[in-house]
């Protein structure tokens, strides 16, 4: 059998983070705000 899922996550954009989408550190002057889950 084969399972699969989706789902979303929200996160606002702040100054002073960095943005990091799937392991890559995107050149931005803004990051995700989060605690242990900011990530894509």
């Amino acid at each position: 059998m084969i399972r699969i899922g989706h789902g979303f996550d929200v996160h606002a954009l702040v100054t002073g983070r960095k943005c990091i989408i799937g392991g890559v550190d995107v050149p931005h002057t803004k990051g995700l705000d989060g605690h242990s889950d900011a990530d894509v």
